[in-house]
Order: structure tokens, then C-alpha cells, then sequence
């Protein structure tokens, strides 16, 4: 990146330590950086930030990365991934390949500065703990790895953890987690979404196939998630909700239904939805709804009334409607934008 200029596109940072795994930081590359298979230039810039020049990750793999003091522009977006052994990288009098002290005080100082300047701040799996030690996690409910949850506790007794969860997002504060593993592929994306909005996002999930891509040769399928049987599921999560509703948005969903599905209060489920989404479950149910009414309309050939009845809409009428409200032009006009000429 030029050294004069803040990059066009939005910028997100890799704060990186000694101890910190590779896969974690693989998630947020994936998600983030180069992708040859989209053939086109990524929405973000990305770029590795850390105490030194050269930190040291799991299994014998290291990476560059931008000295902090040597970073000159202010992210919008601070990815952390997780600690490999969050005892022995944060605890001085730990024996072996713990983080140095002074490069935990440079990193936890340098995330609430950049913080206070305005960017948002995600953890994947028990980089939560460098969040909290930086105190950003105080007054903002999150989640980390299920495994570590009670050490998280005996570390950071006052922060709101709720290890049950999968994702969570504190709009106010603009402070996401995740717990551990693939649920740091699943926050990487929700956060490209924001940044890049969920078009852009759904082409990179289905780069990588966690979609099902569309046939050319099966015009009728729809475009989502894999299919997910709903029948008798014991939902415990707002991830787990989401994913079952988004597998049947024709079903006539209410909050309500979500609420039960979920096993929670309606008010339980509209806090865990704003702290997980940053919005509510109807906001977010319009939101599923009309993004694949998009997809329809652009990968086949189904007629409106059908198209509605797809995604839950009722009628073209109230598909009309909700498509001009979003996204300023009619649902014809934007299939003709998408048509082969």
C-alpha cells in the first residue's frame, strides 16, 4: 500500500502476537484478502499488524507484519485471531512460548486506541481475551472458545461472557465475537457483509462452496444455504436459528415462531439478535428475504408471483414494493439488468 494515502478500499488489520493460531489468521485471509477464484480484486485491504516485525503462530509457522509503531493509518475493521494456549500466552509466570509482556501492553494499548478512533474490533475463538485485557469488553455481552470459557471467567470475572453463543455483535460499541474454530469463517464473513455488503459476501462464501452454486442447467434451484431439515431441531443459538430459517424462507415466519423455535422469550431472542446481528429478528428476516429474492431474480427464470412465494413475500405486489424500497429500481427492471444479451 502507498505509504502517503489511506487506502480507498475499507481497511482491515490482523493484530497478530507470538502464540496466536494460523488458522484463526487463514479465516480472516480467506475472507479478506486476494481472491484469485473470484477473478477480481478483493473489497478490503488487508494488512498484518503486530508488536514486531515477525511473530511466531502455531506448528512452526511465522508471519510478517507491520510493526504498530510503524502503522500509519487508522483501520476501519480490527480482526484478533485466537491463542493456540491462552494460558501460557497470557500468563507471565506461564513456562514456555508465552507472548513477552511488553508486546501484549503494545498490542492491548494499541487496540483501544484505535478502537477510540472509531474502528470496530472482532475476535475469533480466545482472542477475546486480548479484547477483554484491553477492557473493550467490560460493558459488551460476547463469546469465546467453549473450552476456555471458565479460564476467560477466572481472568475476567466482570465481563458479560456468554460462551453459549456462536456470534455476537455489540453495534453500540462495535465489538464482535466468536467462539472457536469455524464459527471465526462464519464472523469474518458477517463482517464483510457490513463492510462490503452481503452480496459481496455470499460471492466469497461461494468461492469457497459453502453455497451451493447455481446450475446453469437447473434454472428452478434457489439460491441459499444448503438445505437444513428443520423437523424437531433443539435450537440453543441464534446462529442455529438463522441458519434454520434462511433454509425455508417461504415458511410465514414470525417472531413468535422464531422465539419458540429458538426455546427463548421473544424479548430473549430480540437481545441475542441485536447483539449477534445488529438488528432485529424482523429487520433481519426482511433483510434474508429480500437479498434472495435478488439472487432469483438474477440466476433464473421464475415468474414474480413465484418468486415471492419463494422467499415469503405473499405477493408480487409486496415484493414490488419492498424491492424498490432496497434496492431502487423494480424486480424486472433488475432482472433485466442481469439478463445474457
Amino acid at each position: 500500500m502507498p505509504a502517503e494515502t489511506q487506502p480507498k478500499r475499507p481497511l482491515v488489520a490482523a493484530l497478530l502476537t507470538d502464540g496466536m493460531w494460523s488458522h484463526d489468521l487463514a479465516n480472516v485471509i480467506q475472507v479478506f484478502g486476494d481472491s484469485v477464484t473470484l477473478g477480481e480484486a478483493p473489497a478490503c485491504e488487508l494488512v498484518f499488524v503486530a508488536p514486531t516485525e515477525r511473530v511466531e503462530l502455531d506448528h512452526g509457522l511465522s508471519a510478517r507484519a507491520v510493526p504498530l509503531e510503524d502503522f500509519p493509518w487508522r483501520p476501519d475493521l480490527v480482526c484478533v485471531p485466537g491463542f493456540t494456549d491462552p494460558a501460557s500466552s497470557l500468563l507471565p509466570q506461564s513456562p514456555g512460548g508465552r507472548a513477552a509482556e511488553r508486546d501484549l501492553d503494545a498490542c492491548t494499548a494499541w487496540l483501544r486506541d484505535t478502537h477510540d478512533a472509531g474502528a470496530q474490533v472482532a475476535s475469533l475463538g480466545t482472542g477475546s481475551f486480548l479484547l477483554a485485557r484491553a477492557g473493550l469488553l467490560d460493558e459488551a455481552p460476547c463469546t469465546t472458545h467453549h473450552a476456555y470459557a471458565e479460564f476467560f471467567r477466572s481472568l475476567f470475572p466482570r465481563v458479560p461472557l456468554e460462551p453459549e453463543l456462536i456470534l455476537t455483535h455489540d453495534a453500540r460499541l462495535g465489538i464482535w465475537t466468536s467462539a472457536g474454530g469455524a464459527s471465526g469463517l462464519d464472523l469474518c464473513l458477517s463482517l464483510l457483509s457490513a463492510l462490503a455488503g452481503p452480496r459481496r459476501a455470499a460471492a466469497v462464501a461461494g468461492a469457497m462452496s459453502l453455497w451451493r452454486p447455481h446450475s446453469p442447467d437447473a434454472r428452478q434451484e434457489a439460491f441459499g444455504m444448503p438445505e437444513t431439515t428443520v423437523g424437531e431441531l433443539a435450537m440453543s443459538d441464534i446462529d442455529t436459528l438463522r441458519k434454520v430459517v434462511r433454509s425455508d424462507l417461504s415458511h410465514p415466519w414470525t417472531v413468535s415462531e422464531m422465539a419458540r423455535r429458538a426455546g427463548m422469550s421473544e424479548r430473549t431472542l430480540q437481545r441475542r439478535f441485536l447483539q449477534g446481528t445488529g438488528e432485529t429478528p424482523k429487520a433481519w428476516l426482511g433483510t434474508q428475504r429480500i437479498e434472495l429474492a435478488a439472487a432469483l431474480l438474477e440466476q433464473t427464470d421464475l415468474p414474480l408471483p413465484l418468486v415471492a412465494q419463494r422467499v415469503g413475500l405473499g405477493s408480487a405486489d409486496v415484493l414490488y414494493r419492498l424491492f424498490r424500497d432496497r434496492y431502487g429500481e423494480s424486480p424486472s427492471a433488475h432482472r433485466r439488468r442481469f439478463s445474457p444479451i
